[in-house]
């Protein structure tokens, strides 16, 4: 189901919330987009502890993939990823089986790693 059908069937929802919601991203996107078009990619960069993995839409076009991308390059962790799997904006919930394959593939290659890292197999938290 579409973004406009989950807004469609939800209950209490009516037409003209969902046409609230797509006058909002057309409003986000006029003043955002040209912005976005102005950040360098060294801007996109952090230091994490802990793994960083992206799953993104292929077909987002409210946070563009390029700059998903430009993010996960910038960043410094133990391991990053960047995967982008079918879907837009909301692809996790769209396409949840997919999600749910790859991270559950991101978990177990760190996990594998970490343990022939340490030799041995630790608690669990």
């Amino acid at each position: 189901m579409s973004t406009t059908g989950f807004g469609l069937n939800a209950p209490g929802y009516a037409i003209r919330d969902v046409t609230d919601w797509f006058d909002g991203q057309v409003l986000s996107a006029d003043r955002l987009v040209p912005e976005l078009s102005t950040i360098a990619a060294r801007a996109l960069t952090g230091r994490f502890a802990l793994p960083v993995f992206v799953i993104q839409g292929s077909e987002d076009f409210t946070t563009p993939t390029n700059l998903a991308r430009m993010f996960v390059d910038g960043v410094e962790a133990p391991r990053k990823a960047f995967v982008t799997i079918k879907g837009g904006h909301f692809a996790a919930f769209m396409n949840p089986s997919e999600f749910l394959k790859e991270l559950g593939r991101l978990v177990a290659i760190t996990a594998r790693h970490e343990r022939n890292q340490s030799g041995s197999r630790r608690k669990p938290f």
